[in-house]
Parts: structure tokens; sequence; C-alpha cells
């Protein structure tokens, strides 16, 4: 009896074995899959004229062609070969270098004022890229209002200008990607930052202002991108976005002293 026992024992036992390889072989194989690499489109190059506050120094290269890897289509590139940014396609654009020193780009529907030279309107349509230094007033506006607690808020509260110089404006929704980078959100209706927010349109953009760990004084460059779009190419305002973020970094160089 004792035998007969072991004996069936063993045979079960054996039977589980062979039930479970074959269970395990009629799986199908797990398939390790390598991440596809990011597609890498090249876009035109709009050529922008540039007025210059001082002086007309040589035109910088501009690209006929930059590489990209957003998937939005409908927008090019525009570029006065200092500044370059996306933007809706066919659109028309023009720079400015004032003569202290800031920049600034702009790209709008064909037929609308030049908005590098003037102050864009509430509820206008464009795509504007500046680039500043805190060493002077403008540039510490650009950005203090979104880096309320930098060095560049500190200047312009203590110059004593009027106004709410660098409070966030009611409305408005930023986020803090990283110490250097904030974007922003202007929903219909709120003027903000982005410029030409503050009517039916909303506004978005981005601004980079590196943060140095030394006084006030220090001048830095910053940049500051803002997408108005009509409500049907709204959507491409958040590619537009994305390609400044990764084509910008912020920066900072010492100068030698002596």
């Amino acid at each position: 009896m004792r035998r007969t026992l072991v004996t069936a024992t063993l045979v079960a036992l054996t039977l589980a074995s062979c039930s479970s390889a074959a269970i395990a072989a009629s799986r199908p194989k797990a398939k390790h899959t390598q991440p596809s690499p990011p597609s890498i489109s090249v876009l035109p190059v709009i050529s922008c004229n540039t007025a210059y506050g001082a002086g007309s120094p040589p035109s910088p290269f501009v690209a006929r062609q930059l590489p990209t890897t957003s998937s939005t289509r409908s927008v090019s590139f525009y570029s006065n070969g200092r500044l370059t940014v996306l933007a809706p396609s066919g659109w028309a654009c023009s720079a400015l270098v004032a003569g202290d020193g800031g920049q600034k780009l702009d790209v709008y529907p064909p037929g609308k004022p030049d908005y590098a030279s003037q102050l864009p309107p509430k509820g206008a349509e464009l795509v504007e890229v500046q680039g500043e230094y805190t060493g002077h007033i403008p540039g510490a506006q650009l950005v203090c209002r979104l880096f309320p607690n930098s060095a560049a808020a500190s200047e312009v509260n203590q110059d004593g200008l009027p106004g709410p110089q660098c409070q966030a404006p009611t409305g408005e929704k930023t986020t803090q990607l990283t110490p250097d980078v904030v974007v922003f959100n202007d929903p219909a209706g709120v003027t903000g930052t982005g410029s030409g927010s503050g009517s039916l349109l909303s506004s978005m953009g981005a601004a980079m202002y590196p943060q140095l760990a030394f006084g006030a004084t220090d001048s830095v460059n910053v940049a500051m991108l803002s997408c108005t779009l009509p409500a049907n190419q709204a959507n491409l305002c958040r590619a537009i976005e994305g390609d400044f973020l990764v084509r910008n970094t912020p920066s900072y160089i010492p100068q030698n002293s002596g």
C-alpha cells in the first residue's frame, strides 16, 4: 500500500510538471521593442527684415531651412539670424534691434502693422520673441512679473517706478518648469504677459531667466516668447512654445574684468 501511494504521488508530480511546462511553452514570448527615435523634419525659414536703433551692422546669416522634431504642419521658421521662432506659414515678419541692445522679432498676418516697431494692441494676432538683458530696466521689467522673487524684480522695485511693475496679472496662470524657465497662459479677457492678450483670444508663452547665485547688479540675458493666435490656429501655440523651449537655453557667460 505504501509503495502504491509513493508511486501515485510521483506520477502526479510528473504530470503537474509537464503540464506547467506545456503551458509556459504555449505562452507567446514577450517582445522587447526599442523606443523609436523622434521624427526629424525640415521646415523652410522666412528671412525677416531688421530695423536698427543705432547704426547698420552687417546682416547675420539666415539659414534657408532648419530641422525640427515638431510634427505640427502649417508652420514655418522665421528668423533674422539673431532670433528664430516657429509661426504659422504664410505670415509676415519684422525685427528690431534697439539702440540699448534689446531685440524682438514679430510674426503676424499679412497686411497687419509692423508690430516689431510698435506696441501690439489687445487682440493682436502674433508670435513674438524678445531677447533682453536684466542690466537695464526694460529687460528687468520684461521678466520680473514671472520671477517675482528675482534680482530683476528687486531692481525694478528699488527704482521706484509707478504701478505694480512686478505684480502678477490677475487671472494669468503660470508654471515654473525649472528655476530658470516659466511658462504662462493668459485666458481670453486676461491682460497678462502675452503680447496681444486681453481680448477674446487667449495667449501663452514662456520666459527664460538664469537665476544666478550672486547679486542684483549682475546682468544676464533673458528671452520671452508670446503666442496669440486666432481660434482656428490656437493649437499651434503649444508646438511653437515647445520649439522655443528646446531651441533656446538659459545661459550666462561671465565677463572678464580688468
